[in-house]
């Protein structure tokens, strides 16, 4: 138990020191989902979704597999399973907004996440006491 919130706690920490929060912030400024359209940041237009395209269709050329995978997976779920409010389109022009690509970053090709076993992660979520053991 006591590994567990060390390991939590570290975790908040680490997240508060690092990830400025916009409330934190004194100055007034745009919100991040209201950013300029990528035509008027200058950054090359191969880097996001084609502007014919609605919202709601993945572009396959530009959009990570794990994306693809995940939309096709949502797309299968009954409408009981599916959250109405990503259905507004006020809520889809924010969120598709909010992942444009600003200036100093860089389209994502490789995940390294990806790349971890699943086995270790779950090890090291079982050693911090997070997941239950199997009782037998």
């Amino acid at each position: 138990m006591s590994n567990s919130i060390v390991f939590v706690s570290s975790i908040i920490s680490t997240l508060v020191v690092f990830v400025p929060a916009q409330f934190f912030e004194s100055q007034p400024s745009l919100s991040f989902a209201i950013q300029p359209p990528p035509v008027l940041q200058n950054i090359p237009k191969n880097n996001f979704f084609d502007q014919a395209s609605s919202a709601a269709v993945v572009n396959r050329q530009f959009a990570h597999r794990a994306v693809v995978l995940n939309a096709e997976n949502e797309a299968k779920l009954p409408p009981h399973l599916t959250n109405p409010f990503y259905k507004n389109p006020r809520v889809a022009d924010a969120l598709a907004k909010s992942s444009w690509i600003i200036p100093g970053e860089t389209v994502v090709t490789e995940r390294e996440a990806e790349k971890i076993p699943r086995q270790k992660i779950y090890l090291a979520l079982k050693n911090a006491g997070l997941v239950a053991r199997r009782r037998r």
